[in-house]
């Protein structure tokens, strides 16, 4: 079994619900196969440094996984047959490949994007709580503001 990269771009006009069924058939391609995708990234719409296919721009996706060449010949062929895809490039990784090494570094990958998560999470309720004191700090500037100021009475 070798390991294999494939960054393959699409059309950036192409919907996010039109983009992932993309993405789900040639997920589909690879464990069909008897292949084992490591990951998949999804590096987003970046500038093309040529024109392809009248196109400045493009999505990119990446696929890592584990497999046997019949693997890449299908890939490729569904490739060419797609109006969608701009281009794709696949290399080759590593020659001979450890299966329990590969579903250690996917147990890796899970841990690390669970992190990732986690932070994201973490720093968007800090960024949802600051919002409320700020909010709260305006409010109450606000009705400060509202009050009549109080009127000083001369006297007699």
């Amino acid at each position: 079994m070798k390991r294999y990269e494939t960054i393959f771009i699409v059309q950036v006009d192409t919907s996010a619900d039109e983009l992932n069924s993309i993405i789900e058939r040639y997920k589909d391609i690879v464990t069909a196969l008897k292949g084992t995708l490591i990951k998949v990234e999804k590096w987003g719409k970046r500038k093309l440094a040529y024109e392809i296919k009248k196109q400045w721009n493009g999505f990119y996706v990446l696929f890592d996984f584990a497999g046997k060449s019949a693997i890449i010949e299908e890939l490729e062929r569904n490739f060419k047959i797609d109006d969608k895809i701009l281009k794709f490039m696949t290399i080759m990784k590593d020659a001979d490949v450890d299966l329990a090494a590969i579903e250690r570094e996917k147990q890796e990958e899970a841990q690390a994007e669970a992190q990732r998560a986690k932070a994201a999470a973490e720093a968007a309720a800090a960024k949802a709580e600051a919002a409320a004191k700020a909010e709260a700090a305006a409010k109450a500037a606000a009705e400060a503001a509202k009050e009549p100021p109080a009127t000083e009475t001369a006297l007699p």
